[in-house]
């Protein structure tokens, strides 16, 4: 993506698709709401529990701040660290196994009901790999359960690239890799993501095609409405689609009339 003017290309014209994974393919909000749970239910009744959006934007928080103030820290460093700071924001003292339900939240989390079909149509099309912000042990279990039906051709992982997105480093790995494995240019390669400031600020930044699965948005919301007023002027995703399937039937039609 050179420009803002530069026309959007066909999306025949990519080779490589690249997957955030947790909150794009993975349910995470609905494991993040069984593992609040516990802590939530220690709550006073003077102090009602904050309504969930607000403590999804919290963890979101907190996950990218502790991510990006210690690039060394593992998952379960990080996760323990976000638990903590949930809890004090609570005014609650943290507990070692609510702590420990943290660490495996995203491992444990469901795939979205579109998710498992439409990679499966996307594959037919395309090359996948995933690039997230994880550990190894997490996306094994997730890739065995959650996305048991899904085939991936890379898994590109936090722990063994060193650093967390929005790192520019993880997205020169991509690129590097997709060169070196499939023979793939940086125009021939989409990253779908819902995460915004882990993903699309620095596939902008980087000149990166781009596609936003705006999941569970508000209706009514077009362009870059729904990114945070932080991120506007910032992303520049060519295509939004409210899920994966919505996705994959676009990739689908498109093949289809371009007889590809």
């Amino acid at each position: 993506m050179d420009s803002p003017t530069t026309p959007t290309p066909s999306l025949t014209t990519f080779r490589v698709l690249a997957f955030d994974i947790y909150g794009t393919l993975i349910n995470e909000p609905a494991a993040l709401h069984t593992c609040l749970a516990p802590l939530l239910a220690r709550l006073p009744p003077s102090h009602p529990a904050p309504p969930f959006p607000a403590l999804l934007s919290a963890f979101d928080h907190y996950e990218h701040e502790v991510q990006a103030s210690d690039q060394s820290l593992s998952i379960p460093q990080v996760m323990r660290e976000v638990y903590a700071r949930l809890a004090s924001s609570l005014q609650l003292p943290p507990l070692p196994a609510e702590a420990e339900s943290f660490v495996h939240l995203k491992g444990s989390a469901p795939p979205y009901p579109d998710t498992v079909a439409a990679m499966q149509t996307l594959g037919k099309h395309y090359k996948l790999v995933a690039l997230s912000n994880i550990d190894r042990a997490s996306i094994t279990h997730t890739l065995d359960n959650a996305l048991a039906g899904v085939r991936f051709d890379a898994v590109l992982i936090a722990e063994d690239i060193g650093s967390y997105k929005p790192d520019h480093r993880n997205f020169e790995y991509l690129l590097e890799y997709v060169r070196r494995e499939f023979g793939a240019s940086k125009g021939e390669c989409l990253l779908v993501a819902q995460g915004v400031a882990s993903d699309h600020v620095p596939a902008r930044e980087m000149g990166l095609w781009s596609a936003w699965i705006a999941r569970e948005r508000p209706e009514g919301e077009t362009g870059e409405e729904g990114v945070g007023e932080e991120n506007r002027g910032k992303v520049g995703f060519r295509w939004r689609w409210g899920s994966l399937g919505e996705m994959a039937g676009e990739v689908e039609g498109v093949f289809g009339r371009e007889g590809r």
